[in-house]
């Protein structure tokens, strides 16, 4: 564009680009230390071949040496500076910005003072040390001249982007063959020399000249490749060749080096002057004849140049991006620089590229450059034709699907093979008569047969289809499975596997009741809530047998994406319904009974919220319209059985509870626990085993103790396991001949499984003042806890501290607990003032287990008045209720947890609340 320009130099090349404000015609000075010879250069012109510049408003410098550059005010606003060991300048400067630094002047001159505004400012000069090899120098407006110094000690190696003198160019130089193609000025490229004796003299000499190094490139007469690139006479070269300068120098193992260089101009040999250790030759600059830059003939090569350029780029991949780059980036003032630049990206031969670099005038030089490129517009175009060629050619393999697709029309023809895409038709379309679906769903699938038949079987959208149909007539349409009503036939399905559970077995068998005097069983959403592994999973299925349904379970715990209970759109890679649709389709039916695992654990994430998907598929009213996002049609759930599980309701959301029939699942006790151990998990266990009831005894006695010490929880989980523990140590005696036949009994249990994991029950041996057994209930079933309170130290004012993780409304039920005690213990004795002059410590251990909740008031306020009153509790004897402010005992929940959780810690009476009197009458005997 007008606006940028960078010269093209190759990948080898690391190129710092300077750039100027737009404002900026001219720059003023850009001079070596040493000569100071000012070089002007225009906007958008290239810098010696090495430079450009950009329109911006920073200017940017790889300096090694030393540069001294001058610039208008207000126009170059910061630089960045390699290597320099000091910034000095001459001007009325207020401040540098180096770096995040604010620099101010070391020193000032003396006729330095404050001027008007309107007057010009006088000079002074000042210095600033650099601590860095790599600064950013941000210059004030005032700035009118900066000098960057070389430091000592900074590295040569680098690029020294410093166009030469005219004056200054060397006299002789080191010839250097070139064998393929010659090196044109402005064009960079490597060399490597592989003559021992010659790289270590050209390192001699980089050494001592520096970046101020220059050869010569000549082009060899013969196109033989000399293994050392060496040569003994300027006989053997082009009198004609290009002046390079040595941009980088790199030792190249074992014996070599290769050489970076950058080609700045046209040079004749006129003489030798050496030809060991390597051949130098005297050269003489060779200028351009002087031309008219406004020649009407040299503009027309130019723009047909690049007009060509344009058409070879549409044609040629292999060097576009040069290509293009010459369009964008060379500046078309310039007619050498772009006769030198294109004729080098040409793939012309070397005698056609050295006739272009000795050729000193610039129409002769366009004419040339022109015609290399039309043969490499002719060639281009020849590639593409054959390109084309062979694209049009068919593969074998190609062949042979074409022939094969043809073999496929015949036998269409003749009525030996069916189309597979009217074959897929024609079997939608059979199972379409054979289902009865909604109207809707019927015009839909209609609509997609039509789309399919206009499909190529190839088109990505063809399948898409195919497994939207496939999923539309997959669907059991109006098909249900009879349901049994045979209240006897269902109760012995659900006794034979489980063990307790009465509630749920009611409430099943009264819908089956229902059923028998309606007809048939409508849809149902239950919820059995209680603590693991007390079988509300494996219930799941006893149901469906029972009722004569499919079952279809999955479980919601952890689920995050809205998307496996809506489905995903059809839009997606990989789309399919959700598991509700996929529930229905595996069942057969319409009416299965669908079990939705831990739905206490549902999760949310930046996918959707999965439980508010939930309150439609779980609303009577609603779901038999849901609405999945992959089927886009309304599907009817109203007659499905949904049953979920959770193990803590206080994780589910409110509107969710409140669409679900809950049903408490409670622990099992330990008459319970043994019944399910003899008679369901021990033959299972032994068939899994490969033991007999013959060789594999265990006492009831043993299962009491096994169940007692090592197996306390609400379920049978862990019953499970520890009996089949207990059958593999039995399995390994007899494997191992050990014996024929184990018995197990209280007295060998421990050589089986172990030390018991609750040796003795949680209650004190003598239990103190101040203690009381409370009951606690948690999501995982009913448990015991101590309320111990200690008398600290004796007050004027009577006060109480607690311990134990109490949540708020512990604290609370403790403090309230205090002051009933207090109340009631000065009416009942007036002269114990225990608690109203003491500190008294009221702690719950296991400290490290969190505890809350209301019920454990009465508890503490027995505990207070046991520890005020001198008199002990009775060590058996455990309590909970609430107690409010006035002494009144309110109800509680959880009530058979908790009894269930007494009753394996050996309690033999409980208080709870006369309102939970209820509770009591339920729990079985």
């Amino acid at each position: 564009s007008p606006s940028t320009t960078t010269t093209i130099f190759p990948p080898a090349l690391d190129l710092i680009p300077a750039v100027v404000p737009p404002s900026l015609s001219f720059m003023s000075r850009l001079k070596r230390l040493s000569s100071c010879a000012a070089l002007p250069i225009a906007r958008n012109a290239s810098f010696g071949s090495f430079m450009s510049f950009r329109s911006s408003r920073s200017i940017k410098f790889d300096i090694t040496r030393g540069v001294s550059f001058s610039v208008p005010r207000s126009t170059i606003t910061s630089a960045t500076i390699w290597n320099a060991r000091s910034i000095a300048w001459n001007s009325p400067i207020r401040s540098f910005h180096l770096g995040n630094a604010l620099l101010m002047p070391k020193k000032r001159s003396s006729q330095s003072k404050p001027t008007d505004e309107h007057k010009e400012p006088q000079d002074e000069e000042a210095e600033i040390p650099l601590t860095s090899n790599e600064m950013n120098l941000n210059i004030v407006p005032e700035v009118s001249e900066v000098t960057i110094q070389r430091s000592s000690n900074a590295s040569s190696t680098g690029t020294d982007l410093v166009r030469q003198d005219p004056n200054k160019i060397p006299k002789d130089v080191v010839a250097i063959p070139v064998f393929r193609r010659p090196i044109f000025p402005g064009i960079a490229t490597p060399i490597a020399l592989t003559n021992s004796d010659f790289s270590e003299a050209l390192l001699k000499l980089r050494n001592i000249h520096g970046n101020n190094f220059y050869v010569g490139l000549f082009l060899t007469k013969d196109n033989y490749d000399r293994e050392d690139r060496t040569i003994n006479s300027a006989d053997e070269i082009h009198e004609i060749g290009c002046l390079a300068q040595v941009l980088h120098v790199q030792a190249v193992h074992p014996m070599g080096i290769q050489l970076l260089v950058a080609g700045t101009g046209r040079v004749l040999i006129t003489g030798t002057v050496k030809r060991e250790p390597f051949l130098t030759v005297s050269i003489e600059r060779l200028q351009d004849k002087l031309f008219d830059p406004n020649d009407k003939i040299i503009k027309a090569y130019m723009l047909e140049i690049m007009a060509t350029v344009k058409s070879i780029v549409k044609l040629e991949h292999f060097f576009k991006e040069q290509l293009q780059a010459i369009l964008t980036q060379v500046t078309i003032q310039n007619p050498s620089h772009l006769a030198d630049i294109t004729a080098s990206m040409t793939t012309a031969d070397r005698s056609s590229l050295q006739e272009i670099l000795e050729c000193l005038d610039i129409q002769d030089r366009l004419t040339k450059t022109l015609n290399l490129l039309k043969v490499e517009l002719e060639q281009a175009e020849v590639q593409k034709t054959i390109h084309k060629q062979m694209e049009e050619k068919i593969s074998k393999s190609q062949r042979k699907h074409y022939l094969a697709e043809q073999l496929k029309i015949i036998k269409k023809e003749l009525g030996l093979e069916v189309d597979e895409k009217e074959e897929l038709i024609q079997k939608i379309s059979q199972k379409l008569a054979e289902i009865n679906p909604p109207e809707a769903a019927e015009k839909v699938i209609q609509d997609q047969l039509k789309k399919l038949s206009m499909l190529e079987a190839a088109s990505p959208e063809y399948n898409m289809t195919r497994s939207y149909l496939d999923w539309l007539t997959s669907i059991p349409w109006g098909v249900s499975t009879e349901d049994s009503l045979d209240v006897q036939r269902a109760r012995e399905i659900l006794d034979k596997d489980h063990h307790g559970m009465k509630d749920v077995k009611e409430r099943i068998l009264e819908s089956i009741a229902v059923g028998m005097l309606k007809g048939s069983i409508s849809g149902k959403i239950l919820c059995f809530n209680g603590p693991p592994g007390v079988g509300k999973t494996s219930i799941g299925k006893a149901i469906a047998a029972a009722l004569n349904r499919k079952f279809f379970r999955f479980s919601v715990g952890g689920l995050s994406d809205v998307s496996e209970i809506k489905g995903h759109r059809r839009t997606y890679v990989g789309a399919m319904p959700g598991k509700l649709v996929q529930a229905l389709k595996s069942a057969g039916s319409n009416n299965p009974v669908i079990m939705l695992d831990e739905i206490d654990k549902l999760g949310r994430g930046y996918q959707g919220d999965p439980a508010s998907a939930l309150l439609e598929v779980l609303d009577p009213s609603q779901n038999a319209e849901f609405l999945d996002h992959y089927m886009d049609i309304a599907i009817d759930l109203s007659k499905c059985f949904f049953i979920c599980t959770s193990n803590d309701l206080s994780t589910v959301a409110d509107p969710l509870k409140d669409r679900m029939e809950i049903i408490q699942v409670s622990g099992y006790a330990i008459q319970d626990k043994i019944a399910i151990a003899m008679n369901h998990l021990l033959p299972k266990g032994r068939e899994d085993m490969g033991l007999t009831a013959e060789n594999s005894h265990i006492h009831a006695d043993a299962m009491f103790a096994l169940i007692n010490k090592y197996c306390r929880e609400p379920g049978v989980r862990n019953l499970q396991k520890q009996i089949e523990k207990l059958l593999r140590k039995i399995s390994y005696k007899i494997a191992t001949n050990e014996c024929s036949k184990v018995e197990v009994t209280c007295g060998n249990l421990e050589s089986f499984i172990g030390a018991p994991l609750f040796p003795k029950d949680k209650i004190f041996d003598t239990t103190p003042e101040g203690v009381v057994m409370g009951l606690a209930w948690t999501s995982l079933g009913g448990s015991t806890l101590f309320i111990e309170c200690l008398q600290v130290s004796k007050s004027e004012k009577g006060s109480l501290q607690m311990t134990g993780k109490m949540g708020e409304v512990m604290k609370e039920s403790a403090e309230i607990s205090y002051s009933v005690a207090r109340k009631f213990l000065s009416n009942l004795s007036p002269e114990n003032t225990f608690l109203e002059k003491n500190v008294v410590h009221l702690h719950i251990p296991e400290g490290a287990v969190p505890k809350d909740g209301p019920s454990a008031g009465i508890t503490m306020v027995t505990a207070l008045l046991s520890l005020a009153m001198n008199k002990k509790i009775e060590k058996k004897l455990a309590m909970t209720g609430e107690v409010t402010l006035t002494g009144k005992v309110l109800p509680v929940g959880g009530i058979k947890e908790k009894v269930l959780a007494a009753q394996r810690a050996g309690v033999e009476q409980v208080i709870i609340p006369i309102d939970n009197k209820r509770d009591w009458e339920e729990l079985d005997e």
